[in-house]
């Protein structure tokens, strides 16, 4: 998953707003032109294990553990008896050493996911009260990785991402997480994916880095 880079500048000399946490406590924001509506939602450990089953690239540091794990289970392979694995280059020894790496891919995905269970329970222990808010020139939401309140102006807002089951507005430091079924229907939950899409395009009260 590709990392959104923080921004910074202030410009129009508006009411500062430099991070999501400038509002821990709800500000009043009349300033921007209101409230249009908020969606209030329970979120559970199921959409944080929504969020970490989101398709994201792996570290360095993954692939080279991943590297090594097969590197190892060839090594096992390679000290098996030829009555388990038959005789070099024949049908059976490229059966077994297929069925080899097939398990410990199959542990990798065990592993990976008992972790993603894991987390999402840390991340939400229990069942909680989240909402999701449309202003005319920002959204607010419920930070999954705080638990707390965040608004994000236009150039706060990192990728937008739809599944069949959540919204995801995701920035560097932040992951806001909708389930569709906080929306009346799927079409609206699209809508507000476009709409969070047009309002990330710009215009800007920071200057936005690339």
């Amino acid at each position: 998953m590709t990392e959104v880079p923080q921004t910074s500048g202030v410009v129009d000399e508006k009411p500062g707003r430099e991070t999501a946490s400038a509002f821990a406590m709800r500000p009043s924001r009349d300033f921007d032109g209101g409230l249009l509506e908020r969606w209030t939602y329970t979120l559970s450990a199921a959409d944080a294990l929504a969020y970490l089953r989101l398709k994201r690239e792996w570290s360095g540091r993954a692939k080279w553990a991943l590297g090594a794990w097969f590197i190892a289970g060839g090594a096992v392979f390679g000290l098996l008896p030829e009555g388990i694995k038959g005789v070099e280059a024949s049908w059976r020894s490229w059966t077994v050493f297929l069925a080899v790496m097939a398990l410990q891919w199959a542990l990798v995905l065990l592993g990976i996911n008992l972790w993603q269970h894991r987390r999402a329970r840390r991340m939400v222990p229990a069942p909680m009260q989240a909402e999701f808010e449309e202003w005319i020139d920002c959204v607010a939401g419920t930070d999954l990785l705080t638990l707390e309140c965040w608004y994000l102006s236009p150039e706060l807002i990192g990728q937008v991402l739809e599944t069949p089951t959540h919204l995801f507005v995701l920035n560097f430091d932040s992951a806001i997480v909708v389930p569709v079924r906080a929306f009346a229907d799927r079409a609206e939950a699209a809508r507000m994916a476009q709409h969070l899409r047009d309002l990330a395009a710009g215009p800007y009260y920071f200057e936005a880095q690339d």
